[in-house]
């Protein structure tokens, strides 16, 4: 009879599962967001006007499938940035621990009488697991010149020559 009594239980808490599943999944709370800052520096050598201070950048995926912003397209994302001191925070959210690599560069077209900066840069985001489970994060900015850098920078220029 207690047998029969357990299998009965059993069974109808079997039935609730299949028959009211759960409809909600709830996110980790073990997230870390890192901001990473692309900076745009804009030298004009001119008094003229209507002087096109843009750049155009991408910032994409080295492994297939990491975090990457929301905004992006698969594995890319691509953005403008306008004017001397213009700036850009790119948030990555990361659940898990591991190393993550990206390459940022500038993309814009070269134009008579303007200098863009074409460094590019790998970034290596390390996320270690700290006490208490929490995600610690690390970031490495490695430009092409093989120096580690502070921050995500580039340096543009408009020079109009008078002859």
């Amino acid at each position: 009879m207690k047998k029969n009594r357990q299998i009965l239980v059993l069974a109808a808490l079997l039935f609730s599962f299949l028959c009211f599943p759960a409809d909600k999944v709830l996110a980790a709370s073990n997230v870390v967001e890192v901001p990473l800052t692309v900076k745009q520096n804009f030298e004009e050598n001119s008094n003229e006007k209507g002087i096109d201070l843009t750049g155009t950048y991408e910032f994409r995926a080295l492994d297939i499938g990491i975090p990457m912003p929301g905004d992006s397209d698969n594995d890319r994302h691509v953005f403008v940035l306008d004017g001397n001191n213009a700036e850009k925070m790119i948030s990555l959210q990361f659940q898990h621990g591991g190393v993550y690599r990206y390459h940022l560069v500038q993309t814009s077209k070269d134009k008579e009488n303007y200098t863009y900066d074409r460094s590019s840069y790998i970034i290596a985001v390390y996320i270690k697991n700290g006490e208490n489970g929490k995600l610690v994060p690390q970031v490495i900015a490695e430009k092409n010149d093989g120096k580690k850098y502070g921050e995500l920078m580039f340096y543009n220029s408009y020079n109009k020559r008078n002859i």
